[in-house]
């Protein structure tokens, strides 16, 4: 039961439907995935939809974006009931952010004399998510840069960038209320690499733990097998669950390939057992 428990769709900042997702899911020979897009469920009932098709198990999940003293900290929620109100609600207000953001980057933009417009943005998005990658794609169109990876710079909208736009974050522990409030499981996204490149220790993650934070990413595509050791270490010492992913985008990120980290089954089991024995309760 290989499974990739890290991808996101054209509905965050990824570049393939949830659909084309499956099919690629499918080719690999991977049978159990989770959609992970960032603070929005909108691609998880597609995704469901054509993988039962393919008889592949989807993970309905998000990924939240929180920050703590500065430092940006990715939340996991797996098993989520994405069909609550009181989570929906919550989920939009994020989302709405986020579309405002892009509009003022998409502004800073064009007062640096890059001429693309929020709506060339919106069209090459194609849903009503817009981020980043999508106002690189403009860029790109419009021959401001030639790569993807040239509009995330200092000189346009890489973090702290003269385009950049931040915006306001829950923090980790309101992530990990919201998701086991709404059923699921909270999990900390790749530790080794958070805020850009710094990564978490042990006793940050333990403080995580006692906010209710229940997994850890041991295995990411950005974690060397000398990293994930160092992590599953703390994972066991600590009792967490232990998850893994890819994190696959697409065309922001070239270099990493859906199935390139794949969780083991005795985590996969684990994971799913854990979350059938707490319903129980």
């Amino acid at each position: 039961m290989p499974a990739d428990l890290h991808l996101h769709s054209i509905y965050s900042d990824g570049s393939f439907t949830p659909s084309e997702l499956v099919e690629m899911a499918a080719r690999k020979g991977i049978d159990t995935i989770a959609l992970s897009d960032h603070d929005t469920i909108e691609g998880i009932n597609e995704m469901i939809a054509a993988a039962r098709l393919r008889d592949i198990e989807v993970i309905p999940a998000i990924e939240f974006s929180t920050s703590q003293d500065g430092v940006e900290i990715h939340i996991l929620g797996y098993y989520i009931d994405f069909n609550s109100r009181t989570f929906l609600e919550e989920v939009k207000r994020l989302f709405d952010q986020r579309l405002k953001r892009s509009e003022m980057m998409v502004e800073k933009l064009n007062r640096l004399g890059v001429e693309i417009s929020f709506q060339d943005v919106k069209e090459i998005a194609g849903d009503k998510y817009v981020g980043r990658p999508h106002i690189a794609r403009a860029m790109k169109k419009a021959g401001y840069i030639k790569e993807i990876g040239e509009a995330f710079t200092d000189q346009y909208i890489g973090n702290g960038g003269r385009a950049y736009v931040g915006r306001e974050k829950i923090s980790p522990r309101e992530a990990i209320e919201i998701i086991r409030k709404n059923g699921g499981i909270a999990v900390l996204a790749h530790p080794f690499f958070v805020n850009g490149g710094d990564s978490l220790d042990k006793k940050s993650i333990e403080l995580l733990a006692e906010d209710g934070l229940e997994g850890l990413e041991v295995f990411h595509s950005r974690h060397s097998q000398e990293v994930s050791g160092y992590y599953l270490k703390i994972a066991e010492e600590l009792g967490l669950l232990v998850t893994g992913g890819s994190d696959f985008h697409g065309e922001s990120s070239p270099d990493v390939k859906i199935g390139d980290v794949l969780l083991a089954d005795e985590y996969v089991r684990g994971f799913r057992e854990y979350y059938k024995n707490r319903r129980k309760i």
